[in-house]
């Protein structure tokens, strides 16, 4: 399936937000086109990731973007918000959060397709670039602060579900 090579995580801090600042990296075991499909197709976000996505509701989709409003799960705490969904097909997803809980942050997903001489074992690098933030006013509301494994598992279940 996949595995991190590598991994970075930074709290700052100012007197209204916390921030997580959070790189890793997967390998997929499937190409890039159904990396990006799967990565991108968040109206079935509640079907294959239940236990992260609650709900989605998509308001509006164009050629290279979407409005969606989210039930997101993250480290015990559910957060609702507003997410502009940028697609850069067949290499890169971004979610930008422009309304609730974590208003600011943001999640961008490189898809890079893995040469290899044997056909049958087509692999995918996805590099994960976030930054979670939430107020200070919200903190003390939120159970724990560990987006960072939140989102490693959070993408290895993309990774189990692309693989299969």
């Amino acid at each position: 399936m996949g595995f991190t090579i590598s991994k970075k995580t930074y709290i700052g801090t100012n007197q209204f937000l916390l921030m997580s600042k959070i790189t890793f990296e997967k390998i997929i075991n499937a190409d890039a086109q159904k990396t990006f499909d799967i990565l991108t197709n968040f109206e079935n976000f509640e079907n294959i990731l239940p236990e992260f996505y609650s709900s989605i509701t998509v308001k509006s989709t164009r050629d290279e973007s979407s409005l969606v409003v989210e039930h997101l799960h993250l480290s015990g705490n559910e957060f609702v918000i507003m997410a502009k969904h940028f697609t850069e097909k067949p290499n890169q997803h971004q979610m930008r959060v422009i309304g609730g809980d974590i208003k600011g942050s943001y999640i961008t997903e490189s898809i890079i397709p893995l040469k290899d001489s044997d056909s049958l074992n087509t692999q995918t690098r996805l590099i994960i670039n976030a930054e979670i933030k939430t107020s200070r006013g919200l903190r003390g509301t939120f159970k724990k602060l560990d987006y960072s494994s939140e989102l490693e598992k959070l993408y290895q279940k993309f990774a189990d579900v692309i693989g299969d």
